[in-house]
């Protein structure tokens, strides 16, 4: 008797008959994995999922001088205060870029950490990037030469937040804008609620990003 192939419908509906006839233990551990493996990518990996989790810029409207936002959908606003610097650049190494996917700010869209010297050298340096904090770690001998920023991005434009989404590690890259000290939240009423302000690293209104080389770990 010769056996038809397989319908794409029946492809599909495979893995859901495997998992029905699993065991609830391991039914379960699979759904863990799974989540686990989900939860890691949406955080790690530089990508809106192909405009699934893209911030909500058709409901933010920003003032002329981006001192303020509002949310149109539900009447949050935000109060955004700068440096004294009027303009900042940093160019170099990239070492970690994630998407920001807190809630709070939806306009906060990228971690990125910039590197120069001795600070973009693996062997020589290691780095972490964790809830919005770095880490690093040099070999023995003196301090590292170089400089090493973590970069909480605001982009000024959708199009900017477009051209991070093509940034990747080891990428050489330029990013300039006006830094941020500190970012105010207020409800829907009015009131605040509460605040962020980095230490040590560079919040910042991203006004132009480039990609200068595609580059690899430098030894």
């Amino acid at each position: 008797m010769k056996n038809s192939p397989l319908s794409l419908k029946e492809i599909i509906l495979v893995p859901f008959g495997f998992i029905l006839h699993m065991s609830a233990a391991w039914a379960a551990t699979l759904m863990i994995l799974a989540v686990s493996i989900c939860g890691f990518l949406y955080y790690s990996l530089n990508t809106d999922f192909f405009g699934l989790a893209a911030p909500p810029f058709a409901e933010l409207t920003f003032s002329p001088d981006f001192s303020s936002v509002r949310d149109t959908k539900d009447n949050r606003s935000w109060k955004i205060t700068y440096e004294s610097l009027p303009f900042s650049t940093f160019h170099g190494v990239v070492r970690h870029v994630s998407n920001w996917r807190d809630e709070p700010i939806p306009f906060a869209t990228h971690d990125i950490l910039v590197t120069t010297g001795e600070f973009s050298t693996p062997s020589r340096v290691s780095t972490r990037v964790n809830n919005h904090t770095f880490y690093y770690q040099w070999d023995s001998g003196p301090k590292p030469k170089g400089s090493i920023n973590l970069l909480h991005i605001v982009p000024k434009t959708e199009e900017i937040y477009r051209q991070l989404l093509e940034v990747r590690d080891w990428n050489l890259v330029t990013i300039s804008g006006r830094e941020i000290y500190r970012i105010e939240l207020f409800d829907s009423a009015g009131k605040f609620t509460s605040y962020w302000q980095d230490e040590g690293c560079n919040s910042i209104l991203v006004t132009a990003v480039k990609i200068d080389a595609i580059g690899t770990p430098i030894p």
